[in-house]
């Protein structure tokens, strides 16, 4: 059974072939058409992996000045000695990263078939 990012990914996929299909029909070339669904899928793959990047802990333990009476930051609520455990967490891929990989490794591959023809 699909969950509901693979569900998106593969209904974006369609739609942007179908989107192609009527450019083509309009006169618009494959390659054109290849090299914009390729691209398009590069800035979803970035995307992905910046959505990653986000729930990586990559600040966690990082001294943060503040005025005096201002509130602790969220970053220095981890205690020193559970920085290294904070940080070498196993890597949480949310499902809108995972629609953005999928979505994007498919538009690269239908980019790529797109401008082989």
């Amino acid at each position: 059974m699909q969950q509901n990012w693979q569900r998106w990914g593969t209904g974006v996929i369609g739609a942007s072939v179908l989107i192609g299909l009527v450019a083509h029909i309009l006169g618009m070339q494959l390659m054109v058409i290849g090299n914009l669904l390729f691209m398009l899928g590069l800035a979803l793959v970035v995307v992905g992996a910046v959505l990653v990047l986000a729930r990586g802990h990559l600040f966690t333990g990082w001294r943060h000045r503040r005025k005096k009476g201002q509130d602790p930051l969220p970053g220095e609520k981890v205690d020193v000695h559970d920085v290294a455990t904070v940080k070498n967490s196993p890597i949480r891929v949310s499902p809108g990263a995972r629609f953005s990989f999928l979505t994007g490794f498919g538009l690269i591959i239908v980019g790529i078939v797109l401008t082989l023809f």
